[in-house]
């Protein structure tokens, strides 16, 4: 049984899998993934790839600036719209106010505990995009550096397609 997906955003399909050891139990996590012919598709699978294989939870978000999911990956349904709305909060509670305009993508890091969230500001052609990436069991030096690596290469592929 497939679930709704989390927006019609032009970028995404979606399927709902449950994972066994999740933090959540037994509820379905949703996983949406860039469709076959975005220029995002290898990339958000290669992130996917790499999560898997962490034994601790993870999770990943990619969504506009204004909370539209494009992919997901290990969050639960009713934890999208939450989880944009903290990317975006962790931007907007800088000192500086947002994403500085200055750098093509920009990073904010969140450790609760043994949990890191690292938050990348993606600018694309038409809008920005937040790239959210949790994992516990992970340096948060090391998330940090592969998330940037990431948002750099969805930069690059998103204004070369354009």
């Amino acid at each position: 049984m497939t679930a709704d997906l989390v927006s019609s955003h032009p970028l995404a399909r979606g399927v709902s899998r449950g994972r066994p050891g999740s933090r959540r139990g037994r509820e379905k996590l949703l996983e949406q993934s860039p469709g076959a012919g975005s220029p995002v598709c290898h990339l958000w699978a290669s992130l996917v790839d790499v999560l898997d294989a962490i034994d601790g939870p993870t999770s990943a978000l990619l969504a506009t600036a204004d909370g539209e999911a494009v992919a997901v990956h290990g969050l639960a349904r009713d934890d999208v719209a939450r989880v944009a709305r903290q990317s975006r909060a962790a931007f907007a509670a800088r000192a500086d106010g947002g994403p500085d305009p200055e750098q093509a993508v920009d990073t904010v890091e969140l450790t609760m505990g043994l949990c890191h969230t690292v938050v990348a500001s993606v600018p694309t052609p038409q809008e920005r995009h937040l790239l959210t990436v949790t994992a516990q069991g992970v340096s948060v030096q090391v998330l940090e550096a592969w998330t940037r690596r990431l948002a750099d290469d969805i930069h690059l592929a998103l204004r070369t397609s354009a």
